[in-house]
């Protein structure tokens, strides 16, 4: 990576310059699909600089949406921007989103590398912001709103206890027979919107399962499919705390929660009214790892995982993939994310998906 800029065109540079990306813009022969143990991707070696350049997208946040050269006026890894001034990011990014080839029992479905140990595939997530700012941003100019998700600006929330502040910082649990509330690490109990988006499904299935396929270390090529967009309210509460299992990171609990969810600034017909239910732990190399269900007249039907960007109580959120229950290769899956609004659950969300915290 040459450059980030914190103004002007702020992190323009932050998806194109590292490797991977800037290979798939040029068209290049080399894979842009990091991760081990997998034909698809390379190796994690060759992924480190990649990865790291990633981590610092989702952390700075502010997803690009066309890439530029930082130094050489004409050229970019091999590709000429002057004969392409229109060049979009998010094709590539929908095509790495919506690659059901990374959903395996190693990535266990969700932001990870394919090789089992829970370690976060960061390429995955910044693809993921750059659907998601992508999406939001044209639903909010189609509709006239001004949603706002809690990466539009510079390292806003990624501050670890950045929401708010909160009591289960202090070791006073020691002392008194606290509530869930106050014992969990995680400040889950609070309203949260929940943003989704995915492609018709048989979209979905042409895209990956077509007779036209690439090789298996190939990446997929970029899609224009414009994906649909859901955001639901989400009242989550503790409704357990237990210590860490065998294959978390062990410094924090794992704590369940329960809720309910609702649909919010969506059109007529969708409803997203449902009960929830989900587990927030520490992954091996200590990232908070989100699991969360949603449950229809008793049911699992869909299953997301994702990582919480900033750490404990972060107020970036987060990001992750929602995807059949049953772990189906087929899909449907897709890119989605979660923010806490407010440690009220009565609290009324408007038109805005701000958020506090720094």
């Amino acid at each position: 990576m040459e450059h980030i800029d914190p103004g002007g065109d702020s992190n323009q540079v932050a998806y194109t310059d590292h490797p991977s990306h800037g290979d798939e813009l040029q068209g290049s022969e080399s894979c842009a699909l990091p991760g081990p143990a997998c034909a698809v991707w390379s190796t994690r070696e060759e992924g480190d600089v990649s990865q790291l350049s990633a981590k610092l997208h989702c952390l700075y946040g502010v997803a690009i949406q066309s890439p530029r050269a930082s130094q050489s006026p004409s050229s970019h890894h091999g590709h000429d921007i002057r004969k392409n001034p229109g060049l979009k990011v998010h094709p590539f990014a929908r095509a790495k989103v919506y690659d059901l080839r990374q959903h395996t029992e190693l990535t266990f479905w969700g932001p990870f590398h394919n090789d089992g140990s829970q370690d976060v595939d960061w390429e995955k997530l910044e693809a993921i912001m750059v659907i998601l700012s992508y999406r939001i941003s044209r639903f909010s100019n189609s509709q006239g709103s001004n949603l706002i998700p809690p990466w539009d600006a510079p390292f806003t929330g990624v501050t670890p206890y950045g929401f708010e502040w909160h009591p289960s910082r202090l070791s006073i649990e020691r002392l008194l027979p606290l509530p869930l509330v106050l014992q969990d690490p995680y400040n889950i109990t609070g309203l949260w919107m929940h943003v989704v988006c995915f492609l018709d499904y048989w979209e979905l299935f042409t895209f990956n399962f077509s007779d036209e396929q690439p090789q298996s270390d190939q990446p997929r090529p970029a899609i224009d499919t414009e994906d649909a967009i859901r955001f639901i309210t989400v009242k989550l509460q503790v409704s357990k705390i237990e210590k860490p299992g065998r294959f978390n990171g062990q410094a924090l609990p794992a704590v369940q929660f329960k809720g309910s969810s609702h649909s919010a600034l969506s059109p007529v017909g969708f409803h997203a009214h449902s009960k929830i239910r989900g587990t927030v732990r520490l992954t091996p190399e200590g990232e908070v790892r989100w699991t969360m269900f949603p449950v229809f007249h008793g049911e699992e039907r869909w299953r997301s995982e994702g990582i919480q960007l900033g750490g404990v109580q972060a107020a970036r959120g987060v990001l992750g993939f929602w995807f059949d229950e049953d772990f189906d290769e087929y899909g449907p899956a897709g890119p989605m994310a979660i923010w806490k609004v407010s440690n009220d659950t009565d609290h009324k969300v408007k038109d805005s998906l701000s958020v506090k915290g720094s």
